[in-house]
This record gives structure tokens, C-alpha cells and sequence, in this order.
């Protein structure tokens, strides 16, 4: 799965903004967290050590994209969840902000990368 969110080519080089790519096995879920936003988890593409059982760990990688229309996660959800489905071998562009690429047609933009630092 691959993620993009600055609109400006020279600006691909960082986790917060650029591209980024999880593997469809490390999708944990997603939730709506607004009227028009949606959070996607992930297991973290770095070793976190996270543990579930402690308030303080248990942080995985995150990514949230809005929707153009207010109070329709639902269908957005569904939308994704059909094309991870039939996505057997294929590099799914789940939302490329510069190439205006978007998995499903109510995605608006995906933003808020949260990519959990290596821990020694």
C-alpha cells in the first residue's frame, strides 16, 4: 500500500510527508476519528518493542486520510476494505496527493504519518 501526501515532487524525501509503503499484511484497521478523517493502523516498519499491555507502548504506525464528503467513512471504509481484498499481488496507491491518485473516489488527501522511531 502506498501513501503520499505532499503535493510537491522535490518534497518526497521524509516519513512525515513523502512516500510510504506497508506491506497489505501489516494493516491493522482502521476508525473514524472526525467527521471527514479516517485513521489507517498499521504494525510498525521499525522495532518498537510495543507491548499492548502498558499505556505507554502499543503505538503503531499510523496514517489518516480525509474524505471529500462529510460523514461517509462508512463507504470509504468499505471501498478500501473491497479493494484490499482483491488486491492479490498488485501495489495498491491508496492515496498519492502529488499524482492526485486516490483508492477510493471520496478521498480527499492523506496526511498525519506517524512512523514509529528504531528503539535500541
Amino acid at each position: 500500500m502506498y501513501f503520499r501526501s505532499d503535493a510537491t515532487l522535490a518534497n518526497d524525501d521524509d516519513a512525515a510527508a513523502g512516500s510510504n509503503t506497508y506491506p497489505l499484511s501489516s494493516f491493522l484497521g482502521m476508525e473514524s476519528t472526525g467527521n471527514n478523517t479516517i485513521q489507517l493502523f498499521f504494525t510498525g516498519k521499525h522495532n518498537s518493542y510495543a507491548s499492548h499491555d502498558d499505556a505507554t507502548f502499543g503505538i503503531n504506525d499510523s496514517v489518516v486520510i480525509t474524505t471529500t464528503t462529510a460523514n461517509n467513512q462508512k463507504a470509504v471504509m468499505k471501498g478500501l476494505v473491497e479493494a484490499f481484498n482483491n488486491a492479490k499481488g498488485s501495489f495498491l496507491v491508496v492515496a498519492d496527493d502529488h499524482a492526485g491518485e486516490y483508492l477510493v473516489g471520496d478521498i480527499a488527501s492523506v496526511a498525519n504519518f506517524t512512523v514509529i522511531a528504531d528503539n535500541a
